[in-house]
């Protein structure tokens, strides 16, 4: 399950890690890692369907799919280039790990960071406009359900400096 680290502390507890996002108005649930009798898409989506289906009628989601990572995937590095410097979405980031890991540094206030690892099982939503980076763990692999309000909204938006370069200027916290 998850890994939270936020003020010097690693939080690992589904409950406590909720608590503490929630404050942060960043959503988390832990739908738990689930038995599929087909690993395709469709098998994917259909096992956690139920909760895809809450979601979308909660949120106005309209569309959900798959997406796939892992070391033999063609320019992965070049792929994870765009997402590790800190950037915000017009819509929300929904993630829901079935396999492998992603860490989601997420602002929480101007100057500090929480420190999420997604791991199978993990739902995390950053909320539109909410500043932050993703990258793959050691292992680069991750298989996500991803849910959308409107595909064309999804789109990286980075802050940049005058001088064209990604600021950096933000203190970390975890």
């Amino acid at each position: 399950m998850a890994i939270l680290e936020f003020r010097g502390e690693t939080i690992t507890d589904p409950s406590s890690i909720q608590t503490v996002l929630a404050s942060h108005s960043i959503p988390y649930e832990c739908w738990g890692v689930r038995s599929m009798t087909n690993d395709s898409v469709e098998g994917v989506l259909a096992t956690y369907a139920d909760d895809i289906a809450r979601l979308k009628s909660l949120h106005s989601y309209v569309t959900e799919d798959v997406i796939a990572l892992d070391p033999a995937t063609p320019n992965l590095d070049g792929l994870l280039a765009k997402f590790s410097p800190e950037h915000h979405h017009t819509d929300d980031e929904v993630r829901f790990t079935v396999a492998g890991e992603g860490v989601f540094e997420i602002n929480v206030t101007e100057n500090e960071r929480v420190k999420f690892t997604a791991q199978p099982g993990d739902l995390i939503v950053v909320p539109a406009w909410r500043r932050h980076l993703f990258y793959l763990t050691g292992q680069k692999t991750i298989r996500c359900i991803r849910l959308f309000k409107d595909k064309t909204g999804w789109e990286a938006h980075y802050p940049y400096s005058q001088a064209g370069t990604i600021e950096r200027s933000l203190h970390y916290s975890v």
